[in-house]
């Protein structure tokens, strides 16, 4: 099944260039290194002044393990859901095609739903269009949110060539999308 509709134009079309690693997708990591350590330096301080029994603390390392577990998984998911991923801009949307082994699965997101796209340059001629909002707005916003931003997934278009014309094909059709609803 072809994922345009009727009367769609494709503009272009590309897939990730390569893994682009993000703070974000490791701070899982960093997160559970930290709160071990202050738990391993609470339970010294625990056992050593305050004469806490040691059985206590014996599950520590397989929860914290279990956590680091989790965040490599998400890792991993994230790094063989771009080796079958295939973005698609046309003239209403941007959708995202993962071919699968298990079949093809289509996600789309209409123009107008998008925020401003952010071009950030890998050096490698390579960049990543994405739609975050900066800080500033995102906190902003918060006082709207009906529901937690954390559920929400934002788009982006990671390590592509020629991210800058990509953005400025969406800018350009933005306004012309037809409004959904």
């Amino acid at each position: 099944m072809y994922p345009l509709a009727e009367g769609e134009q494709l503009l272009w079309s590309g897939r990730p260039q390569r893994f682009v690693r993000r703070y974000r997708d490791y701070h899982g990591y960093v997160v559970s290194v930290v709160a071990f350590q202050a738990l391993i330096a609470i339970g010294v301080l625990g056992v050593a002044k305050f004469e806490v029994d040691l059985a206590i603390f014996a599950l520590v390392p397989g929860f914290f393990g279990m956590l680091i577990g989790l965040s490599a998984e998400r890792n991993r998911q994230r790094k063989l859901l771009l080796g079958v991923l295939t973005y698609l801009v046309t003239d209403r949307r941007l959708i995202f095609v993962a071919d699968r082994p298990g079949g093809i699965e289509f996600r789309w997101i209409w123009h107008p739903d998008l925020r401003e796209p952010r071009v950030r340059d890998h050096g490698d001629g390579t960049g990543t269009v994405d739609f975050r909002p900066t800080l500033r707005e995102w906190l902003r916003d918060q006082q709207y949110r009906a529901q937690s931003s954390l559920s929400m997934m934002l788009p982006e278009l990671l390590a592509i060539e020629d991210a800058e014309h990509v953005a400025e094909l969406i800018v350009r059709n933005a306004p012309r999308s037809p409004v959904v609803g």
